[in-house]
């Protein structure tokens, strides 16, 4: 779904499903019918890895979820997404948030919010807090989700890129007298003729 050559610094990553597995598929189908959305993970974008909070932050190479991550860029300055970026991979090694998890369970399956102490005091996060608290300490807030799902990440406005549920974009028709572009099956286009009886090329 997206080419890791074109990644920068603090791209945030959502994926649809994460590699094959009894455990991780049931967590995702889980995660997928609680919050009525697509995504069921998340990560960050480092300098030459993703930065990606499984049971621990972990480093993994950039192509790893590239047929079913979908990329979405913050709008902010470069500056900002490498600092969120650098934040991140600083807590390489730290333990994913078991209890942040089951609250998400209970903020989406049983419509309670937990209660305000416990949000400003948290330790550990998931893996789409891990990113918006990378964010945060950056100085950027993606949402205002106490503790955001990846879910929150997806219709966050400061993430620009495609969602799965937006149409792809249109190609352009080629204007008249200009050669249309090659088709992606490699065949060799046909030239239409030009006003006039002239032949394009």
């Amino acid at each position: 779904m997206y080419d890791p050559r074109e990644l920068q610094p603090g791209d945030v990553l959502l994926m649809t499903s994460r590699r094959v597995g009894v455990l991780s598929s049931l967590l995702d189908a889980l995660i997928m019918w609680s919050e009525g959305n697509p995504f069921v993970h998340a990560a960050i974008c480092g300098q030459d890895a993703l930065i990606d909070p499984v049971w621990r932050v972990t480093l993994r190479p950039l192509d790893y979820y590239a047929s079913h991550g979908w990329v979405l860029r913050p709008a902010c300055p470069e500056e900002v997404r490498r600092r969120a970026a650098d934040w991140a991979r600083a807590r390489v090694g730290d333990p994913y948030g078991i209890g942040e998890l089951l609250e998400d369970g209970v903020r989406f399956d049983l419509h309670f919010v937990a209660h305000a102490w416990y949000r400003l005091h948290r330790r550990r996060y998931t893996c789409s807090g891990f990113v918006a608290e990378a964010y945060a300490q950056a100085g950027v807030r993606l949402t205002l989700a106490p503790l955001p799902a990846p879910s929150d990440l997806s219709y966050s406005p400061l993430l620009a890129g495609r969602r799965p549920w937006e149409p792809p974009p249109r190609r352009r028709a080629a204007k008249p007298g200009t050669r249309a572009a090659s088709p992606s099956n490699g065949a060799t286009p046909r030239r239409e003729p030009l006003p006039g009886g002239r032949r394009a090329g």
